[in-house]
C-alpha cells in the first residue's frame, strides 16, 4: 500500500480515470538545464520536467532509442551540477514532429532515479530549487 497520497484524475478527453502514481511534484526548468547520459549512450538533451523521483528529456535522434547507460549527469548554463546518478529507463518516446520527412527525429526520455546516494538527493533538491520552476507539471 503506497504511504504518498494518491490523486485520482480523470482525462476530460476521454472521460477515463486514473491513479496519479508520482510520489513527488514534477517542476519544469527554465532553459539552460541539460541531461547528459553517460558512455556508451553519449546523448545530451534539454530537461522537460524535474522531480526528486525522476525527469524527462528532449534529444536529437537519427537512429531510434538511444542505448542503455549506467549513469546520467545533470548541467546548467553555470556547469556540472550533478554527476553519476543512477536510474530505470521508464519510457523513450517519439515526440511528433511537423516536418514528416525529416531523418531526425525529437525524442522524449524518462527516467526514475534509482540507488541515490544522501548526497545526491541533497544536490537534486538544490538543482530543483535553483533551476525548477514555481509552477508544478499538471498531469
Amino acid at each position: 500500500m503506497p504511504q504518498w497520497p494518491i490523486n485520482i484524475r480523470v482525462n476530460m478527453s476521454t472521460d477515463k480515470t486514473f491513479v496519479e502514481r508520482r510520489k513527488h511534484k514534477r517542476y519544469f526548468t527554465i532553459d539552460g538545464t541539460y541531461a547528459v547520459l553517460r558512455p556508451p549512450a553519449n546523448k545530451i538533451g534539454k530537461i522537460i520536467d524535474i522531480s526528486l523521483s525522476g525527469l524527462a528529456f528532449s534529444y536529437f535522434s537519427t537512429n531510434g532509442a538511444t542505448m542503455a547507460s549506467p549513469g546520467l549527469d545533470l548541467l546548467a548554463d553555470e556547469g556540472l551540477c550533478l554527476e553519476n546518478m543512477t536510474y530505470i529507463l521508464i519510457n523513450d518516446c517519439i515526440i511528433p514532429n511537423e516536418q514528416p520527412f525529416s531523418q531526425i527525429t525529437m525524442r522524449r526520455h524518462c527516467i526514475q532515479f534509482n540507488g541515490l546516494t544522501e548526497d545526491h538527493k541533497n544536490q537534486l533538491q538544490v538543482f530543483i530549487d535553483k533551476y525548477g520552476s514555481t509552477d508544478a507539471v499538471s498531469a
